[in-house]
């Protein structure tokens, strides 16, 4: 079984090629549920998160107010560097547990693709085989985004430019997959990744 990590800035399409390799009998793992399920009411992780932030970065519920947390951590690096410290550790264990899951079941698949924007800060390449960076221009990101979350197309690309440039991320890319193109293109560029997975090659 090969480990591929997937990752690609917000608004990359890195969600579409994670599509297009499960429906070539790729078997994905998508980290930002794994990381809403780390921090349900009651959980360890959002109890600490509790103690560092605060209850006010609770709902009334005892769920955690995502939006409130994320307004803090993004306009604040110590903040999002804390709360990462508390949450990334949680990630990697559940996600090497799903890893060892899929490797001792009775068919495991022949490829599994961890599909995470925090790929790299998170530390998840570590239990990766090959990493595949999907890349797009920042105005198709921003666009992208503002239709995605309704919200201006200039917000967008303040909240493209402020992610971890592509040029940190391709330089630790086996692979690199372009979105900016038509459709068509996209599935020839997974398909020819498919089969250099398939057949051993890690780019």
């Amino acid at each position: 079984m090969i480990v591929v990590g997937l990752t690609g800035r917000s608004g990359a399409g890195k969600s579409t090629v994670a599509r297009m390799f499960a429906s070539r009998g790729a078997v994905c793992l998508d980290v930002d549920w794994v990381a809403r399920e780390v921090v349900h009411p009651g959980s360890p992780i959002l109890a600490e998160i509790e103690r560092a932030f605060g209850r006010e970065y609770l709902l009334p519920d005892g769920g955690l107010d995502r939006r409130r947390l994320g307004r803090k951590v993004f306009s604040d690096p110590a903040a999002l560097e804390l709360l990462n410290k508390i949450t990334h550790p949680a990630l990697v264990r559940e996600v090497d547990a799903w890893i060892t899951g899929l490797a001792g079941s009775s068919a495991p698949p022949s490829v599994a693709v961890i599909d995470a924007a925090v790929l790299f800060e998170s530390g998840l390449t570590k239990l990766t085989d090959a990493v595949v960076v999907v890349v797009a221009s920042e105005q198709v990101q921003a666009d992208r985004i503002s239709e995605r979350d309704g919200i201006a197309v200039g917000e967008a690309l303040a909240r493209v430019r402020a992610q971890r440039s592509a040029e940190q991320m391709l330089a630790r890319a086996n692979f690199v997959i372009r979105t900016d193109c038509p459709l068509e293109q996209v599935e020839a560029q997974v398909d020819k990744v498919w089969h250099l997975l398939l057949s051993g090659s890690c780019g």
